[in-house]
């Protein structure tokens, strides 16, 4: 008797593991939407992929149930969203299953009781012929953001990149045997930037963070005279709200009969990226203009005038111009984008000290190029940094570290590859609003400083000596690994990699990494190093102490014997 309660217990228990433990499926559930910008959440959606029959499938909260009639398919993912119309209106497109709209023309499954994403805090079990194949709950398997579309990747683990809805998810892509111009500014970017519209026959398209220089917009505008269709796509809210320069600039584009667009929006018309930082002009379909730098007299100045460091690059490749243009359109139709006004102001000519250009622009042939897309393949760079094996020179405008007191991942990753032997520079800018708060480049500097000195590693940080250089500021984002060159938007903090639309290249070229490494070698040059200043130098301190010394043991002299 006992051993057949013995046998019975096992049994029940054997059953239990069956319908408690996920057992291996072609299902899973991959995408969530749960906490959503429309009241209701009438947008909140979820994606099941897998192929196959889907009448043995099962969906529960807990409170409600999903389950799909029979002859129901799916050929590689379903979408199951709760208002066919809602997520139409965000996404553009309609879901495959509708679960309580009315106007939507996409089929409704089954349901039982009350289906619907908490915000929060939440459990969905998917089913298979009555077996648990999936257990997901949040928190946990990942922690809900409103207005974020959480993403399980190929590896079975929810991804930790942040997809507002709305935004693009485009894959990492390699184009070979691509050719084009390296440049830098303020050396050369300009005539580079000029002949490259003059050349325009048929399209440009713009995308571009601040836009404030008329001359450049003249140059569309010249384009726009003679039959190019131009289109510009600008940020709506950058730090400091659009500038009258910026008013102006567009004043004179939308005179020239171009439309100007701006990715702005709040609310249940938010834009899918906390600023589109990205500065980049797709030319033709077969060149593209690639760059650190917004598009302002500074950042672009005329020959023998001072400017910001920048860097830049012009390719020609058809299929590099057609992801850009997938890109470009995905952003300019997408949530967030309306039209903005301009306003005509006076515009004062540019002047700043003259500058004696030290880089021409380089031409390259036979390269390998990859886009990185903020926030879509921004995990590149951290791929790019800890696959260097001999030297990593980093020329950044500014680096911060992340939220709750997490080191940035980049400067992490470089600080690792010192450890493993790798040469590592950082040159920073040293502009005031760069050095004057707290936790700003130079705190970073000192950090790294002693980092290195403690572990006796080969890092070295250094600010840019801006007064030596003949350069107005460091704005550029670009590193040299090895025999690659990253050119990109990407600032290093949090928010530029994470939720910005940002546009960058790594070009594997040993011609166009020693072309950057040349310009790196000349900025880093240009740094004076305050501690070996104070060491060959004389103390000023000492030698006014000793002064004051000398004078009040004088004056006592005196005192005693004036008589």
């Amino acid at each position: 008797m006992a051993a057949c309660i013995l046998s019975i217990m096992r049994l029940f228990v054997l059953v239990l593991v069956i319908l408690l433990c996920p057992v291996t499926s072609a299902f899973q559930i991959t995408e969530v939407y749960p906490d959503t910008y429309l009241d209701g959440d009438a947008d909140e959606y979820l994606v099941i992929s897998g192929e196959g029959s889907l009448s043995s499938l099962e969906v529960t909260d807990g409170e409600g149930r999903i389950t799909f009639p029979a002859g129901a398919v799916s050929s590689g993912s379903i979408t199951i969203a709760r208002d066919g119309e809602a997520f139409h209106k965000v996404t553009g497109r309609y879901p495959d299953y509708d679960l309580i709209g009315k106007n939507s023309s996409a089929p409704k499954p089954m349901i039982t009781g009350k289906f619907q994403l908490a915000n929060q805090k939440d459990e969905l079990l998917l089913m298979e012929h009555g077996l648990l194949i999936q257990n997901l709950t949040w928190p946990g398997s990942f922690k809900p953001r409103k207005g974020q579309v959480h993403v399980l990747g190929l590896d079975r683990v929810w991804d930790s990149r942040v997809f507002i809805s709305g935004a693009s998810r485009f894959k990492p892509e390699t184009f070979t045997q691509v050719q084009g111009t390296a440049f830098v500014s303020p050396d050369c970017g300009r005539a580079v930037f000029e002949q490259a519209i003059s050349s325009a026959g048929h399209e440009i398209l713009v995308n571009v963070y601040e836009f404030t220089d008329p001359g450049l917009a003249d140059l569309l505008c010249q384009a726009a005279t003679r039959g190019v269709k131009v289109t510009v796509l600008l940020e709506g809210g950058p730090v400091g709200g659009v500038s009258p320069e910026e008013r102006s600039v567009i004043t004179k584009l939308q005179t020239a009969g171009i439309p100007v667009k701006a990715m702005t929006g709040a609310g249940e018309d938010h834009a899918p990226y906390r600023y589109d930082h990205a500065k980049y002009m797709v030319i033709d379909g077969k060149d593209l203009l690639l760059t650190t730098e917004n598009f302002k007299d500074h950042s672009f100045p005329g020959s023998g005038l001072a400017g910001n460091r920048g860097w830049g690059v012009l390719i020609s490749s058809p299929d590099l111009c057609s992801y850009f243009s997938k890109v470009f359109y995905s952003d300019l139709n997408g949530p967030g984008v309306t039209g903005i006004e301009g306003h005509p102001s006076e515009t004062i000519p540019y002047s700043a000290d003259t500058y004696t250009p030290v880089f021409a622009p380089l031409k390259f042939t036979a390269s390998s190029v990859t886009p990185v897309l903020a926030p879509d393949t921004s995990d590149l760079i951290l791929s790019l940094i800890n696959e260097t094996s001999s030297r990593l020179l980093i020329e950044e405008a500014y680096i911060k570290h992340w939220s709750h007191g997490k080191r940035n991942p980049y400067l992490e990753s470089a600080i690792n590859a010192a450890r493993r032997g790798v040469n590592v520079r950082i040159l920073l800018d040293s502009y005031y609003y760069n050095t004057e708060e707290e936790n700003d480049n130079d705190e970073i500097a000192a950090e790294i400083t002693a980092l290195a000195s403690r572990e006796h590693i080969p890092i070295e940080p250094r600010l840019l000596d801006l007064s030596g250089s003949g350069l107005l500021k460091l704005h550029a984002k670009g590193l040299i690994a090895d025999d690659s060159v990253l050119i990109s938007s990407i600032n290093w903090n949090e928010n530029s990699p994470v939720f910005n639309r940002e546009a960058g290249l790594i070009i594997r070229d040993i011609s166009v990494a020693g072309y950057y490494a040349s310009v790196f070698e000349q900025d880093w040059s240009g740094y004076k190093h305050p501690q070996q200043q104070a060491e060959s130098g004389l103390d000023m301190t000492k030698i006014g102490l000793a002064c004051m010394i000398i004078c009040m043991v004088g004056a006592l002299y005196w005192w005693r014997h004036r008589r």
